[in-house]
């Protein structure tokens, strides 16, 4: 702790840090250019949509765009923080007055892994609340209607529009293998939004084009007249897919309200498991963000007079490109269930912190 609250080690964590800002700027820079122009591309033809509208929702997806590249920015940042520390010839000076490159990338990584949680502090649920606003705004201007599911303590809540009716359904428990769902209660409005029928139901499978409910009851109005059909059939455009693809996406939600949000899942039926490796994701991200340190010194601590400078950094640039490709490639493998979630989300972030102690284990002389 003596150095790293020491002065040299916050003068290199200022540069870095001023780096890491500079980098922020750039690359969310254009990764909303490319995002505006996706987004107005997406609205020609759409007299209700305007540049408000548009840019709003840029900014809404800016936190997002932050907290998904963030490894790689403290990459671009540390590459370029030791590339002016190494021209101006200060790292050579601090290590002649008896400082190890282990030191100095024990006081970076110390302040990334303070980095590291207040992104998980104040930008995650800033992103959760902005990524959740975006997908409203999505679904009103771009699809017409919104389709999420509402998960609660009670169960899941989740509407149907057919032509001639509007259904709010709700159910305590889904079986997705078989289609059933338990308990399930229909309110149903016409097209103009008046209430007209309830339907309950002790159980209900989601057939092709069809629900067929057991034991439904219709409670007709408000006099409490009602009708018992142990069979009934009611059309439906739903697919147990179209249902499952509707819920709301990991990153709407908050890091530290996602483990509440898995029990609940797991209790519906719903598969839980994007949710789950996406909360081991984020912890595995503070990892990374300082594997990310280890590969850009393994790249840029060599003097400017040793020449190949530019080599280097572009090869520090493109092994973290490929470190974070495979990250997402085994990401995938575990959304699919390949591969355990432990496994998905870390061993990226093992594999890049082994090579690079790797690479300057065999540059430095401890």
């Amino acid at each position: 702790m003596t150095y790293i609250c020491s002065t040299l080690n916050l003068y290199f964590c200022r540069i870095f840090f001023v780096w890491l800002g500079a980098c922020s700027l750039v690359i969310t820079a254009i990764i909303s250019l490319f995002e505006g122009t996706e987004l107005i591309r997406r609205s020609m033809g759409k007299a209700n949509i305007d540049l408000s509208i548009i840019f709003e929702m840029i900014v809404l997806k800016l936190p997002n765009h932050l907290q998904m590249l963030l490894p790689f920015i403290v990459l671009s940042a540390t590459m370029a923080a030791f590339y002016r520390l190494n021209h101006t010839q200060e790292i050579v000076a601090a290590r002649s007055s008896g400082l190890s490159i282990w030191q100095l990338l024990k006081g970076l990584m110390f302040f990334v892994l303070v980095l590291g949680f207040v992104q998980l502090i104040i930008l995650n649920p800033l992103s959760a609340a902005m990524s959740s606003r975006f997908g409203n705004l999505e679904a009103l201007y771009f699809s017409g209607t919104s389709n999420r599911i509402a998960i609660s303590e009670t169960g899941l809540w989740f509407r149907e529009i057919t032509p001639g009716r509007q259904s709010i359904i709700h159910t305590s428990y889904v079986q997705p293998n078989s289609k059933t769902f338990t308990n399930v209660t229909f309110h149903n409005f016409d097209p103009s939004g008046n209430y007209e029928t309830r339907i309950d139901a002790a159980s209900a499978i989601l057939q092709k084009g069809r629900w067929e409910l057991r034991n439904a009851v219709i409670w007709q109005d408000k006099e409490g007249a009602f009708k018992s059909h142990p069979v009934m059939m009611i059309p439906t455009p739903l697919t147990i897919e179209k249902i499952q693809d509707s819920n709301t996406a990991p990153e709407m939600i908050s890091f530290w309200s996602l483990p509440k949000f898995i029990d609940i899942l797991d209790k519906s039926g719903l598969s839980s498991l994007s949710y789950r490796l996406y909360w081991h994701g984020q912890i595995a991200k503070l990892g990374m963000m300082m594997g990310m340190i280890l590969l850009a010194a393994g790249f840029g601590i060599r003097p400017v007079r040793q020449g190949g400078t530019a080599l280097y950094i572009s090869l520090g640039i493109g092994s973290g490109f490929a470190l974070y490709f495979l990250n997402d490639v085994v990401y995938a493998l575990g959304l699919g269930g390949q591969i355990p979630i432990l496994l998905a989300a870390w061993a990226p972030t093992l594999i890049m912190a082994l090579l690079s102690l790797s690479l300057l284990l065999h540059l430095e002389d401890g």
